[in-house]
């Protein structure tokens, strides 16, 4: 238990996130022989820039190797990399299964093969216990916020002593958060938040909740 709260207190330092120089990263994917797209970033966080696929069977990839003949694509890719950035933006590793390129409208056909291009941006995720303050700070650049959640996902993280008839859900999300955070923060040098209620919402009242983030610095445009 000691070591649970002294790691929480320890995860609402204040982190200078400085961006440096990124090389794009690419992984294809072929349909037969992976249900889902891995991309990794181990230590720094996943920002995706674009995403290509093929519904096309006569485009079919082998061993993560594409035709060296490539169509347009038959339709727009812009749901599937919404879908791919919603899971994956500001993750140090995801999987994206192959259904989500598959049912995608307004293709909707089988995808035979995915292929995503993204950066691995310095930064790392932050947790911040209920009615507690975290700082954003970026130095000369600016934020930018790439995933947050106010709600409970563990009951490891920002440990409390709760009563066996009432254990802390462990589904607890808070859909607007990114939107929030994003407002308050991107753009800005330093921001200042604090998880509570009254700022985010209250998706399971009974139990204590955190504020989880990962966020970038990128140059103003």
């Amino acid at each position: 238990m000691r070591t649970d709260q002294n790691l929480g207190a320890a995860l609402l330092l204040t982190v200078l996130c400085c961006s440096s120089a990124t090389t794009a990263e690419r992984t294809l994917t072929c349909d037969l022989q992976d249900y889902a797209q891995r991309l990794i970033c181990y230590d720094s966080l996943i920002v995706v820039q674009n995403v290509n696929a093929s519904h096309r069977e006569s485009e079919v990839c082998v061993d993560g190797v594409p035709p060296t003949r490539l169509q347009p694509p038959l339709c727009s890719m812009t749901p599937v990399l919404n879908t791919v950035k919603k899971r994956c933006d500001g993750r140090y590793r995801c999987a994206v299964k192959m259904d989500s390129c598959h049912f995608a409208k307004p293709c909707m056909t089988r995808c035979v093969w995915m292929e995503t291009t993204y950066t691995c941006e310095t930064g790392r995720i932050h947790y911040v216990c209920q009615r507690r303050r975290s700082t954003l700070d970026c130095g000369s650049q600016v934020i930018k916020v790439l995933r947050a959640n106010y709600g409970r996902l563990s009951k490891r993280v920002c440990w409390y002593d709760y009563p066996d008839s009432h254990p802390p859900s462990t589904a607890c999300r808070d859909s607007r958060t990114l939107q929030v955070m994003a407002g308050r923060c991107d753009g800005r040098h330093r921001c200042s938040v604090r998880a509570s209620n009254s700022i985010f919402s209250n998706p399971c009242p009974g139990t204590r909740k955190y504020l989880k983030y990962s966020y970038t610095c990128v140059d103003r445009e």
